[in-house]
């Protein structure tokens, strides 16, 4: 039962980096639906970063990568103005091309002398992606900045009249978040899998994705959702560990993530429950800020 519970944390951690570092984007503002792209860029190349130097080394490539292509996102759709989705799906589609071109070369599993450090079976990356929700809801609850970052997002121009710098916000968000996105991509390939294989994310940035709005834009509740997430990832992938005698074949209940995610998306978008929580929405997300 162990190896499951660890296994389970440890998609968690995927969707917790990739979902916070979008959140922090979305509470200031910027939308970024590229989050499976990013994931890509940093499990590519912290993968091939890990083969020659190392997990930690590797780590930091897919962070750095992240960061970059964060950036590129932030200058596209806050300097420039384009649509941040069309910003967003071209990171992904990007990525996807890029990846299958530079990483699936290397296919196959980490060297034999490429090990990542575990404690009682858990990587330390799992206590680090905890730490940063609580340390990014202690920001957005309890401190100033927080409060320049969720102006930001509800309502700029009122933001830029009270002296925050808006577009210096957003830019810092979004490269943290893509930074973030490539750190969950560096997590999957060296830590969940060990190995590369033709892009291994399989939809994670997706549901990350899902569980910001499924958390109202709130830390704590994205925390649980992604332990849930986790938990039902990893059943679909090996239920056998739970229960031997599920009826429902193994490609149904791999299904299982994608349905619940379109499930609660369902849900999250009815009238009545807009009526009653859309409020946590931040006001200004995906719209351009121009500075008048």
């Amino acid at each position: 039962m162990w190896p499951f519970i660890v296994r389970s944390l440890e998609v968690a951690t995927i969707l917790l980096l990739a979902a916070i570092g979008e959140l922090l984007n979305q509470r200031s503002g910027v939308l970024n639906v590229g989050i499976e792209g990013l994931m890509l860029l940093g499990a590519a190349s912290g993968f091939i970063t890990a083969m020659f130097l190392g997990v930690i080394p590797g780590y930091i490539v897919g962070m750095c990568l992240g960061a970059l292509f964060g950036l590129l996102h932030a200058f596209f759709s806050i300097s420039l103005r384009v649509n941040q989705v069309v910003s967003g799906m071209g990171i992904w589609l990007f990525a996807m091309g890029f990846v299958t071109y530079w990483a699936d070369r290397y296919s196959g599993p980490l060297p034999p002398g490429v090990v990542s450090i575990r404690i009682y079976g858990l990587s330390p990356i799992f206590f680090l992606a905890v730490a940063v929700v609580l340390i990014i809801w202690f920001i957005l609850s309890k401190t100033h900045l927080g409060l320049k970052i969720r102006s930001t997002g509800e309502n700029p121009f009122a933001a830029e009249v009270s002296g925050v710098r808006v577009i210096r916000i957003r830019y810092l968000c979004t490269i943290i978040g893509g930074a973030l996105g490539g750190l969950a991509g560096a997590f999957l390939s060296l830590t969940y899998l060990g190995t590369w294989s033709h892009l291994p994310t399989k939809g994670l940035g997706w549901i990350a994705l899902a569980l910001v709005m499924f958390s109202l834009w709130r830390p704590l509740i994205l925390l649980g959702g992604a332990l849930l997430f986790g938990f039902v990832w990893q059943f679909a992938i090996s239920p056998e560990t739970i229960y031997a005698g599920i009826p429902a074949p193994l490609p149904v209940l791999r299904m299982l993530p994608f349905i619940i995610t379109i499930i609660l998306l369902v849900i999250i978008s009815s009238e009545r429950f807009r009526r009653r929580w859309w409020l946590a929405k931040p006001e200004a997300l995906g719209v351009p800020y121009i500075k008048e």
